[in-house]
């Protein structure tokens, strides 16, 4: 009697985790299926951030507006650096990874010598 109701608490221990190994195995994919996407979308990310360093130094450079622009950036920076610093202090929805696309481009702008009369800190 002992065997029969050991093979059935198996067998009845077996069907119950069948379910659940098939809602892993379609986690499994599904997380595999984001991974991708999410490094589909830091590859694009990063060719645009290239493209940019790329093309627009040669735009900037001497471009009568290029000290606004460089403001703007560096407004960006400065916000970047105040919420890596104090996280509290960001409105909501406000990660200061918004900002380190700004910061990047003004400092290596900045080392290009695309701004005129600025020098890094």
């Amino acid at each position: 009697m002992n065997d029969i109701t050991l093979a059935s608490i198996r067998r009845e221990i077996q069907q119950a985790q069948q379910p659940l190994l098939e809602r892993i195995a379609a986690q499994s994919n599904e997380i595999e299926t984001l991974r991708t996407q999410i490094e589909e979308a830091d590859d694009w990310a990063t060719g645009v951030f290239y493209a940019l360093n790329q093309i627009l130094p040669l735009l900037l450079r001497d471009h009568p507006k290029a000290a606004e622009i460089q403001q703007r950036l560096q407004a960006s920076d400065d916000r970047y650096e105040e919420l890596l610093a104090h996280p509290q202090q960001a409105e909501e929805g406000e990660p200061a990874g918004l900002y380190e696309a700004c910061k990047m481009l003004n400092r290596q702008w900045a080392i290009l010598g695309v701004w005129p009369n600025i020098d890094l800190r």
